[in-house]
């Protein structure tokens, strides 16, 4: 019985997607997971609604579940890849296709993702080479800027030496290189978060549940004792003083 309204809930999750109405896919494809969690296609399917709507995480932890519980299934690693090329992560990509073309060498599908990826990679590898020569290239030509401008536009040029001109110039490429290196460390951290579990922003740490409870008990404030005034006040005092001096 459980197995059949699994079923039900697969096929209006189908529908769903058919309809590009891919979080009530979620919905359907996840009841349908309590019902049956050993079903790899239900994962399959979940992952595919997960990543039209570009939750990378989920996507990908549903294709790794989709492997675990079949790992002879060519799709489980067409899931996975196409998440992983999805999220910029062409080189795991080509390795999850490469896994699911030796499973079913005659899915054409898997083939044109294949060729697909390999031609990111071609592109990456590329921008790779040019992208430091273009930074670096960029900060000599800024500084070859301000050597020339310091020296025509301005009555003593503050920098006179050539050795220090190309000093300078050299100074202002290698600001360029690491600018590169920079912006490669940005992207590839990008790229990689992509994949990775995103931050819970309803755990709250133990140490803010400890500053207000110790040994499971709360903390009273307890009152401070405050020394009796004297009735009257300051003029009060003041009179007293000048009777007893009287």
């Amino acid at each position: 019985m459980s197995k059949t309204q699994a079923e039900q809930y697969k096929e209006q999750g189908n529908e769903c997607v058919k309809g590009g109405n891919f979080a009530e896919a979620v919905v359907h494809y996840s009841h349908a997971i309590k019902l049956d969690s050993h079903n790899h296609l239900l994962y399959s399917n979940r992952s595919l609604a997960f990543l039209k709507m570009e939750q990378y995480y989920l996507a990908i932890n549903d294709a790794r579940e989709t492997i675990r519980i079949q790992p002879s299934w060519p799709k489980g690693y067409f899931r996975k890849g196409e998440v992983e090329y999805n999220a910029g992560a062409y080189r795991e990509a080509l390795m999850s296709y490469r896994q699911a073309l030796l499973l079913d060498p005659s899915d054409s599908c898997i083939r044109e993702a294949l060729t697909r990826t390999i031609k990111e990679l071609e592109k990456l590898r590329k921008a790779e080479s040019r992208e430091p020569l273009l930074f670096t290239s960029g900060g000599v030509c800024l500084g070859v800027v301000i050597v020339l401008a310091d020296y025509f536009l301005t009555k003593e040029p503050s920098i006179r030496h050539i050795g220090l001109q190309i000093l300078l110039i050299a100074v202002f490429g290698g600001f360029g290189f690491l600018l590169y290196k920079a912006y490669a460390f940005l992207q590839d951290t990008h790229k990689s978060s992509l994949l990775e579990k995103p931050l819970d922003l309803y755990q709250v740490p133990d140490k803010m549940n400890g500053d207000h409870q110790k040994g499971g008990e709360v903390r009273e404030e307890q009152p401070s004792e405050r020394k009796p005034h004297r009735k009257g006040g300051t003029s009060a005092a003041r009179q007293r003083y000048r009777k007893g001096k009287s």
